[in-house]
């Protein structure tokens, strides 16, 4: 044989050794990319679902009106010490108007202090029915109020709507539905009633009452010269 055989063959050896080794490094540096490529993909697709909670989460914060309004004065003010100068200012702006005193009833009542309101079962009437009117009078006063309702007569009274003019009173043909020295108690309430036959009438005219046409008309409801805000209603 030849004498360089032996060497030619342990070269052979060697470099396919070398060769076996740069392919299990070449593997290696495969797998180890593989692995750092998945991680990579699943952090980031950590990092968008909690981007899009975080998203999301702001978005509904901020539709509420009421931290709409604290985030916009948190953000108006410079610092935090600001911020909590803001919010001091609000809540004492808050308490010194729910401070206001309401005042003390008058300790005194006379005519003009009662508060007369009118009223009627329905606002609209059909055709033929007869309208019950009602009255409430209140004292708002912490003292009893006496009226002499011989001389401040306690009266309902019917107007037409289009010109205002009075088309019927239950004391015209009728008396008061009360008289005398009446005591209207502190604090209290009182009511009356009538009940309006749809005709007119009008001071010593009693004999030849018409009825009165379909149409809007009005009520006052009064004590001497303390009338009742005008209680509109229909006829029909």
């Amino acid at each position: 044989m030849p004498v360089g055989t032996p060497r030619h063959n342990e070269v052979i050896y060697r470099r396919r050794r070398i060769a076996a080794l740069v392919i299990l490094l070449v593997v290696i540096a495969l797998a180890i990319w593989g692995l750092t490529s998945l991680g990579g993909e699943s952090s980031e697709e950590t990092d968008t679902d909690t981007a899009a909670a975080t998203t999301t989460l702001d978005n509904s914060v901020d539709i509420t009106p009421e931290t709409t309004t604290e985030t916009t004065g948190t953000a108006a003010s410079s610092s935090p010490e600001d911020a909590a100068g803001s919010s001091v200012s609000a809540a004492e702006g808050t308490t010194e108007e729910s401070a206001e005193p309401t005042g003390a009833p008058k300790d005194s009542c006379e005519l003009s202090d009662l508060v007369i309101t009118a009223g009627s079962n329905k606002p609209n009437f059909a055709a033929g029915e007869e309208p019950q009117l009602y009255m409430t009078v209140e004292n708002p006063t912490a003292a009893d109020c006496e009226v002499d309702l011989d001389d401040e007569v306690l009266r309902f009274e019917v107007y037409d709507l289009a010109t205002n003019a009075r088309v019927w009173a239950d004391v015209d043909c009728n008396p008061a539905v009360e008289t005398g020295t009446r005591v209207f108690p502190a604090g209290e309430q009182r009511y009356f009633q009538a009940i309006w036959s749809r005709t007119t009438s009008a001071p010593e005219r009693c004999s030849d009452r018409q009825p009165v046409p379909a149409g809007a008309y009005f009520l006052h409801t009064v004590i001497g010269d303390n009338p009742s805000q005008a209680l509109t209603f229909n006829l029909g």
